[in-house]
């Protein structure tokens, strides 16, 4: 094998490794951001609840 070939190869090996890599943080920062819209969903249902729950009392 020719040295410009094992350059080649390293460089696309290289290449792979960094991708794959930002393949990985993206992959960790989406479920982040996931867990973070759940959240806010979660609190805003159990405030919407308790709206709702506040609202019916004072009408009876």
């Amino acid at each position: 094998m020719s040295r410009d070939q094992s350059h080649n190869i390293d460089r696309a090996e290289t290449k792979a490794a960094k991708a794959a890599e930002q393949q990985a943080k993206a992959a960790t920062i989406w479920n982040e951001i996931e867990a973070d819209r759940r959240a806010v969903d979660d609190r805003t249902e159990r405030l919407r609840a308790l709206r709702l729950a506040r609202d019916s009392d004072g009408r009876d």
